[in-house]
């Protein structure tokens, strides 16, 4: 045989054997090293804590203190340190919805507008109101709007089964993080599949991805907050549902191991999961296929939800007389998920404050001021606002400005470090985040003492002027002045009282009396 007959045979056979093992490997599971650590040496994530945020809060610099003009130093009731103490009886409501299991297992808690956390915050609203001196309280109650319905997730379970492939000592993993999006159905004996990751879930990775039967994993990586991903994540969602995945996780890239209440509409079941449940499920993915192993990771999920109507809920006004029966509202949305620090207890708490401030005869308005404490921010068919609007027709006539304090004094959170999972954590700066201050229609006047005001006081401003005015609102003819930040705890169980500026609390409410006690004394052609 010569050579070139020998290389030519050799070839052939090393093409038919690669063949036959191509043909072998899909039946094929490589085991794992003998001895190997469980999954594959990844360590879960920590369990879940309740009333914890993923901040470093360091002891080094203090936040900057609070700028007190010359003749403001009386003003006690807008100081930080005040405006605090009313924050954190606002926040226990929350915790307490939790002790007491108010929603179910107590996996999801918050002051919910229809439930008694909701109302209880409210009865508290009136009374921290009257004891502020406010002329006159008034509680208005309504029923929620017929069709209409709270779905509240009761108790549910993500469980991520082991296998002894995947290492010695290898047991079942609960993804703790886990939380149903707005709106998620399962079996009442729930639901088993096998896992695949999508990354982004673009297209360009979807063409080659089949997700039928499968639980499709996707990554999130928020810009800013998850505010911002609701649109795209829930749009991807309901591609990997149409093409046939049976439910979505959306792993969300967050510091820490946080829940959050966001997305909803995914077409199918989906859940949240946390920074480091997702880091650790993606690192198992990895560590699976390094390893050889063919057959799909696999999950359960379990879940109980219902949908609640019929409840009714309460505004409570407080009614500053002026000079003019002229009026200004100052909104803030009572309810919140969690324990809703900044989402609304900020808000809040700086409009008790003013009320308290304004309602001394030394401080008393041009205008007439309204102080709404709003229900329903969360409760579909139990909007605050729109029924503010609909139940006081002639308080809205002489409506000549409307302002909204939602989430106001969060600090300013900074990339920092990297965990064991490979998760950002955060560290806090010496101030706050940034503040948008959009006027829903363009005014010079009003323009022009945002700005010095933000500058009297040393507030956070975005750098221009808008019109943004995305909030709870009430919708009225007159121009609404909304105050807002975009904060990246938004909607998570890591919003907790920590995570708050105390001087950026009575920043907040300095501006604000500077900003009211100037519109309440210029003529109303100016604005």
């Amino acid at each position: 045989m010569s050579f070139r007959q020998f290389y030519r045979a050799l070839v052939a056979t090393h093409l038919h054997f690669t063949f036959l093992i191509a043909l072998l490997l899909p039946s094929v599971v490589f085991a794992q090293t003998p001895g190997a650590s469980a999954w594959f040496g990844v360590s879960p994530a920590p369990g879940f804590q309740p009333h914890v945020s993923p901040l470093i809060i360091g002891s080094d610099y203090e936040t900057r203190p609070a700028i007190v003009p010359v003749g403001e130093e009386s003003f006690t009731s807008l100081e930080g340190e005040a405006i605090l103490q009313d924050l954190k009886t606002i926040v226990d409501f929350s915790r307490q919805s939790r002790e007491t299991r108010e929603i179910g297992s107590g996996q999801l808690w918050g002051r919910i507008t229809g439930l008694p956390s909701g109302e209880q915050s409210m009865d508290w609203v009136e009374r921290r109101l009257q004891e502020a001196g406010v002329a006159q309280v008034e509680r208005q109650w309504f029923e929620q709007s017929p069709g209409t319905a709270l779905w509240l997730p009761l108790s549910w379970e993500v469980r991520l089964h082991a296998d002894p492939a995947y290492g010695t000592g290898s047991r079942d993993v609960i993804l703790e993080s886990a939380m149903p999006t707005g709106g998620t159905e399962l079996p009442p004996e729930g639901l088993t599949a096998p896992l695949v990751f999508v990354g982004t879930a673009r297209p360009a990775e979807l063409q080659y991805i089949d997700v039928r039967g499968k639980i499709a994993v996707q990554h999130i990586t928020p810009r800013g907050h998850l505010f911002l991903e609701r649109r795209p994540a829930r749009a991807k969602a309901q591609e990997l549902i149409r093409r046939g995945a049976v439910a979505v996780f959306n792993i969300v890239d967050y510091a820490g191991n946080m829940r959050m209440r966001d997305i909803s509409g995914c077409n199918g079941p989906c859940f949240n999961l946390g920074g480091q449940d997702g880091r650790f499920l993606e690192e198992v993915f990895d560590a699976a296929a390094e390893a050889g192993i063919t057959e799909p990771l696999q999950a359960s999920l379990s879940l109980e939800a219902e949908q609640r109507g019929g409840m009714r809920a309460s505004n409570v006004l407080g009614i500053v007389p002026g000079a003019s029966d002229e009026n200004i509202i100052i909104n803030a949305h009572v309810d919140a998920w969690f324990d809703g620090a900044n989402d609304n207890g900020d808000g809040l708490a700086i409009t008790i404050a003013l009320a308290e401030h304004f309602s001394k005869p030394q401080n008393r308005p041009a205008r007439t001021l309204v102080f709404v404490g709003s229900a329903g921010h969360h409760t579909s068919g139990l909007s605050g606002p729109t029924q503010l609007v609909a139940l006081n027709p002639d308080l809205i006539a002489r409506n000549v400005l409307t302002i909204n304090l939602e989430h106001v004094a969060a600090r300013q959170l900074n990339p920092a470090r990297t965990d064991t999972h490979g998760v950002r954590d955060v560290i806090t700066d010496t101030g706050e985040g940034f503040l948008m201050n959009g006027l829903s229609q363009r005014s010079p006047y009003l323009e022009s003492i945002i700005r010095s005001g933000g500058i009297r006081y040393g507030l956070n401003f975005v750098s221009a002027a808008s019109t943004y005015n995305a909030g709870d609102n009430p919708r009225v003819e007159s121009p609404v002045f909304q105050l807002i930040q975009g904060n990246p705890l938004y909607h998570t169980s890591g919003e907790t009282l920590e995570t708050i500026s105390t001087p950026g609390l009575e920043r907040v409410a300095r501006f604000v009396a500077y900003f009211v006690k100037a519109v309440a004394e210029a003529p109303r052609s100016s604005f």
